[in-house]
């Protein structure tokens, strides 16, 4: 059979239209008005600190129930004595105050409860996406980068699943919708609206962004979100180890460390190093080059692996490990220990001040002892009405 060459023109031209709308239906821009009503859902966050003449800072934030709750990151609160929080409304600059309610430094992450007035209608709120997003799925970011207020950009997922920061205990997911200073905070969202991370920091080599940006996955949040809203703050369960991935190069780089340890087996795993004396662990009875490779019964290769298990625990729980000590397969009841919470406070204070929307305390306040944020209701103080950052919606166009 004979096909003309026109016939075949149009059924390439239908082929190429097909796969086109095919895409399009596969990979949805995010509709407008999805954008608009994130948007009127992601708040401004100011502080105020005990340091006032240089702790002034601001973030974003997202509010997820019609009773006021606010989600943001945790350094953009942190040793906040006085917070106000901004809705998005051209035609009124107002705030609320708000008062901490929940913290987790360990995802960065906290809960804020405004003072809603009961007149005005419940405020629009978004939903926590639990499912691990897609990669190449479309997102949008929205905050106040360099304190352009609620700026939209757009991008997409690159990588579903890097370590945290602090741990690795949290997941966070890579996307490349662009954020700066004043992002931290508020929502990332998909084309149904729904929250698939928390914008937390980029990667900036001298200062400049580089299309990478990261923020805190959505299950992760969840789960923090939950355990906040119950018990103020969240506990993560870890086995108060240094472990690293076995494999055939760490393997030739501890002979070379120690030389003396013959014994690290030719298999993937967790490798247990510098156990001391006074540790947790060793207390237990792990030893150094003890190398996990299951929990539970399930093989554990990675870190990745031991983080997706681990997390349905609690601290204070036993779980049934099997180990390599001494080229023999052994089996152990371990009890799970508790990432620390004062450590973490002692990083904000000490490191990561400085690299979000704040300045660090200056050197005679680095010596203090770290505190969490208030839990009580905030007032303003007397006489500091002065020092409020600029309110929203107060550009024009000149």
């Amino acid at each position: 059979m004979r096909i003309k060459k026109s016939s075949l023109g149009v059924v390439l031209g239908l082929v190429l239209v097909c796969g086109l709308v095919l895409a399009e239906m596969a990979w949805a821009v995010v509709p407008t008005a999805t954008v608009e009503k994130a948007r009127n859902a992601t708040v401004l966050v100011a502080t105020q600190n005990e340091n006032n003449s240089k702790g002034n800072g601001f973030g974003s934030g997202v509010l997820i129930s019609e009773t006021g709750i606010v989600l943001t990151n945790y350094h953009v609160i942190h040793r906040a004595e006085v917070i106000r929080v901004w809705f998005y409304d051209p035609t009124d600059s107002n705030y609320s105050y708000a008062k901490v309610i929940g913290i987790d430094p360990v995802a960065d992450l906290a809960l804020l409860q405004l003072e809603l007035d009961p007149d005005i209608p419940p405020p629009v709120y978004l939903e926590i996406e639990q499912e691990t997003p897609v990669i190449a799925e479309p997102v949008v970011a929205i905050g106040h980068p360099v304190g352009l207020q609620w700026t939209v950009t757009t991008g997409s997922i690159n990588h579903q699943e890097r370590p945290g920061k602090i741990t690795p205990y949290v997941n966070v997911i890579q996307h490349s919708a662009e954020i700066n200073k004043g992002n931290s905070g508020g929502p990332l969202i998909n084309a149904n609206g729904d929250i698939v991370g928390i914008n937390t920091y980029m990667l900036a080599p001298e200062g400049q962004w580089a299309g990478v940006a990261y923020a805190i996955r959505g299950d992760t949040v969840h789960h923090s979100v939950e355990q906040m809203l119950e018990d103020g703050d969240v506990e993560y369960a870890a086995f108060k180890i240094r472990l690293l991935n076995l494999s055939e190069f760490l393997a030739k780089g501890i002979a070379k460390e120690y030389p003396d340890e013959k014994d690290v087996p030719n298999t993937f795993g967790l490798i247990a190093l510098e156990v001391k004396e006074e540790d947790w662990a060793y207390e237990r009875g792990v030893r150094s080059f003890d190398t996990f490779v299951a929990i539970e019964g399930f093989p554990i290769n990675t870190l990745y692996d031991l983080k997706k298990i681990i997390k349905g625990y609690r601290p204070g729980d036993m779980v049934t490990v099997i180990y390599i000590r001494d080229k023999h397969f052994r089996i152990m009841d371990y009890e799970l220990g508790q990432i620390e919470f004062d450590e973490y406070l002692d990083f904000y204070d000490k490191k990561m001040v400085d690299r979000f929307d704040k300045p660090v305390p200056p050197e005679d306040e680095k010596k203090e002892k770290p505190t969490p944020p208030p839990k009580k209701a905030i007032v303003p103080p007397e006489g500091e009405e002065q020092a409020l950052p600029k309110p929203p919606h107060f550009e024009k166009d000149e």
